[in-house]
């Protein structure tokens, strides 16, 4: 059961790092300022949209 739970997280790791990657990155700019925070959450949800339409379209 452990090795099974190891092989999911393995094969999703890219995934969670990307986005604890991008939290990190938003946590920043908002610590900077108020602005730069709102504009980072934009991007990193137009990443997000961009990169599951992209694994989306590859698993048809």
């Amino acid at each position: 059961m452990i090795s099974r739970l190891f092989n999911l997280l393995w094969r999703y790791i890219d995934i969670i790092c990307f986005l604890a990657a991008l939290g990190f990155i938003v946590w920043g700019c908002f610590l900077i300022s108020q602005i730069a925070g709102l504009f980072s959450i934009g991007v990193s949800l137009i990443l997000v949209g961009l990169g599951t339409e992209l694994i989306a379209s590859q698993s048809k």
